[in-house]
This record gives C-alpha cells, sequence and structure tokens, in this order.
C-alpha cells in the first residue's frame, strides 16, 4: 500500500470550543492489496473482525482524511465487500454513499444507506456494518463540539444530542446540508486555513447536521456516557423519547434490555432517583419549559395534565421542590 500523503500541522494554541488544543491532520492511503487495505482500515478505525471479499471489478483502495479533532472530512473508496464491527464512541457521524451501500446492525436495530441520502451511524454503542464496493465520504464531528453548538440552539447547558437515526430529512435540509458541506469542505481541508476561518466553517457544517435530522438534548451524566454503562444511558434516553407515554419501571427496564432490579440500583446508584422518580422529574423538566414558553391565556392545570400530572396539589408541591417556585410563578414570566 501506498501512501499519498501525511503531515500534521500545528493550527493554533488556543483552546477551541470542543476541547483539547486544535491539531490539524491531513492524511490520505490508496493501495491495490486488498488483505493490506482490510488490516489498514481495521487498524485506523480500530475495529474489529474485519473480513474483506473481493467483488465483480478489480480491487481498488483509496482514504483521505483532513481536519482536526473539532471536526473532521472523509473520503473512501474500497471497491470489494467490507464486513465488520465499529466499536464505540462519543463523535456524532454523518455520511453518504457515492457508490454502494451500507447495512448497519445496532442494539436498537438496523440501519440501511439510501441511495446519495445522507445517514447518521449510532454513537456511544458499537455496531456491525456490511458494505458493498463504495465511494463514500463522512463527516465526523466531535462530541463536545457538536454538544457546544446544539446549547446555543436549546439554551441550556452543554448536553449530549440525540438523533431521530430513522428519520428520512427533507429534500430542502438535504439542499441546505450539501451547501453548507461545499462551503465548508475548503475550509476544513486546506492546510493554510486561520484558526477563525476553519472553526467558522465547522460552526457552520454542525448547524447544517441540526437542521438535518430531529434531535432533543438529554441530560446524561458523564458517568454514564461509557461503553460500559450503556444500557443505563439507553434506559435514560428511552425516558425522555417516551415520557409523554404510560411508561413504567418495566417498561424502562425491557427497552435498556435490563433486569428491573438492576434498574433500579443503577439508576439509584448514578442518578440518584428511582425509575419513577426520574420519570417524574423528566415530566416536570419539560412542564417547566412549556411554562417558560408559553402562550398568553395558558394555564398550569393544562400543561400539568398534558405531561401525566392528575392530582394538581402534588404536582405543585413536586414543582416547588424542584425548581424553588410554584409552577404559576414560572408562567407569570411570560408578563415580565
Amino acid at each position: 500500500m501506498t501512501s499519498t500523503y501525511t503531515t500534521q500541522a500545528d493550527v493554533g494554541d488556543d483552546l477551541f470550543p470542543g476541547g483539547g488544543l486544535g491539531r490539524f491532520h491531513r492524511d490520505a492511503w490508496a493501495g491495490e492489496d486488498l488483505e493490506e487495505a482490510r488490516h489498514q482500515l481495521e487498524t485506523s478505525l480500530d475495529g474489529r473482525q474485519f473480513r474483506a471479499r473481493a467483488g465483480q471489478e478489480a480491487f481498488a483502495f483509496r482514504f483521505a482524511t483532513a481536519g482536526d479533532a473539532r471536526l473532521s472530512l472523509h473520503t473512501g473508496t474500497f471497491l470489494a465487500h467490507l464486513q465488520g464491527v465499529i466499536p464505540w464512541s462519543r463523535d456524532y457521524v454523518v455520511s453518504w454513499f457515492q457508490l454502494g451501500s451500507v447495512t448497519i446492525d445496532y442494539p436498537r436495530g438496523q440501519l440501511r444507506s439510501v441511495g446519495t441520502r445522507p445517514f447518521l451511524t449510532p454513537t456511544e454503542t458499537s455496531y456491525s456494518f456490511s458494505m458493498t464496493p463504495h465511494r463514500h465520504g463522512i463527516v465526523q464531528i466531535g462530541a463536545t463540539f457538536l454538544e457546544d453548538v446544539a446549547a446555543t440552539r436549546h439554551g441550556g447547558p452543554s448536553q449530549r444530542v440525540v438523533f431521530d437515526h430513522a428519520a428520512v430529512p427533507t429534500e430542502e435540509a438535504v439542499a441546505a446540508w450539501r451547501a453548507a458541506l461545499g462551503r465548508a469542505t475548503p475550509v476544513v481541508v486546506a492546510e493554510g486555513s486561520s484558526d477563525a476561518s476553519r472553526l467558522a466553517a465547522q460552526t457552520e457544517l454542525a448547524h447544517a447536521l441540526l437542521d438535518l435530522f430531529p434531535w432533543r438534548a438529554v441530560a446524561v451524566p458523564a458517568t454514564i456516557r461509557t461503553e460500559r454503562a450503556r444500557r443505563l444511558r439507553l434506559a435514560v434516553e428511552y425516558v425522555h423519547a417516551s415520557v409523554e407515554q404510560a411508561i413504567g419501571p418495566g417498561d424502562i427496564a425491557a427497552a435498556a434490555e435490563m433486569h428491573p432490579r438492576t434498574l433500579q440500583q443503577q439508576m439509584r446508584e448514578h442518578l440518584g432517583a428511582s425509575p419513577t422518580a426520574y420519570v417524574r422529574d423528566v415530566r416536570l423538566d419539560r412542564v417547566r419549559q412549556d411554562l417558560l414558553s408559553a402562550e398568553r391565556g395558558t394555564h398550569v392545570a393544562d400543561v400539568a395534565r398534558h405531561w401525566g400530572f392528575g392530582n394538581l396539589g402534588r404536582f405543585s408541591a413536586a414543582y416547588l421542590d424542584r425548581f424553588g417556585e410554584y409552577p404559576r410563578e414560572t408562567l407569570r414570566r411570560w408578563d415580565d
């Protein structure tokens, strides 16, 4: 296998949003040896159990990457069938195919690429994949950077962003994404780009991703954003996604494939609450969000009932205990 180029350059000594010192890299590999290419990819991606099988046309391989820890762009050509396992990662990754396709199996289901439409790969979980001979592009965004950008949109602290992987982006959103990608790419990959211009281009692309798929910021403690605590994180995300429904501890445990007793123990250890109390607190948070953004004429009782609180006296007491004010006081801020 031949290395087309390999360069690295510091792009500044300032601490960037997204964590860590920005360090620009630009690398590429190419070759025609199938086994060497398989091994190179498995090593560079820290993958497992990669298997390659020749396709109908002569094999060729090329992989190029440029960017930094905040955001990097990748292009790849692998003209053979490829299977393997990608390990747990916190990064957010959006991909698209110019040729070929991929099927991804992960704990919550299966994803398939469709034509050239961009799609998200799972985050904070390992997954297996099966690719046909392909050419594809990837935008890889560091978790802290994307979550900091998302925080400017939702107005809260930087939190895990949970995308709807099954959602089909609109044609308008895809067009806007591709336009942003076209503007950002020359700046992100150029070694001579200034710190400020690269950060601006990366930020624009992060915003374009947030416009591409539905998402929600979820308050997931850092202690459970690990591979070992994956099932508890899934339980937390299930609560946030399903809290409008009538869910109980059994539903949460089943969604995370945990024993109810294990769920109870781990929630108390890491979140300081039982499953039932955690659901209540998430519902109280949703009530508060609705009250803070309410239009004139909104009634507290209507909002409370919408989020499953039937006893308004107990609801008001729980709200006061969580936020230090009564719900009617939150609602009055509309007039401030």
